[in-house]
């Protein structure tokens, strides 16, 4: 008897957690508000900082992988109702760094996408719409793709590196 009252005592003590864990795939974001998306890149356990650029309009600054990153947003009214925003990151510009380059990792890729700028440097985006919420887990999913996808990037450079230097 008194296993059975311990048993259901620590299953009782678990249901919050299983709860909570529920709750967090379901809950709500409205990600047009970049604050929202600040807390919940830190609820996933990233590093976020909202930051404002030279123009007066929100982004976020984070990382992954070792290699820090922001999130911007574009069709903003001020600097809380945005209707989209963009993962992206860059690279310095490197011989490596061409057209040919770009279109070799974009014609195999769907969601991580690369251009060379007119300075050389390589530029990673992912675009995504914050129309409409999305849950928590939803988001969470996001970041880990962008996250995959930039680890995948840096092992496609690296091996473009290597034999480049094969050569």
């Amino acid at each position: 008897m008194i296993r059975l009252r311990t048993l259901f005592v620590l299953a009782a003590a678990m249901l919050p957690v299983a709860a909570q864990a529920a709750d967090d795939k379901e809950r709500l974001l409205d990600l047009r508000q970049p604050p929202v998306v600040v807390q919940a890149l830190q609820d996933a356990g990233y590093k976020a900082e909202l930051k404002t650029n030279k123009a007066g309009e929100p982004y976020v600054l984070s990382g992954a992988n070792g290699s820090s990153f922001t999130i911007e947003f574009y069709g903003c009214t001020g600097v809380k109702d945005c209707n989209s925003y963009q993962f992206s990151s860059w690279y310095k510009a490197e011989p490596l760094f061409t057209p040919e380059l770009a279109n070799a990792w974009n014609v195999s890729k769907r969601f991580l996408k690369v251009s060379i700028g007119k300075d050389g440097a390589l530029n990673e985006w992912m675009d995504f719409s914050a129309v409409g919420k999305t849950t928590f887990a939803n988001f969470a999913d996001i970041v880990d793709w962008y996250q995959t996808m930039d680890a995948d990037l840096t092992k496609f450079l690296d091996e473009k590196r290597a034999a480049a230097k094969a050569k």
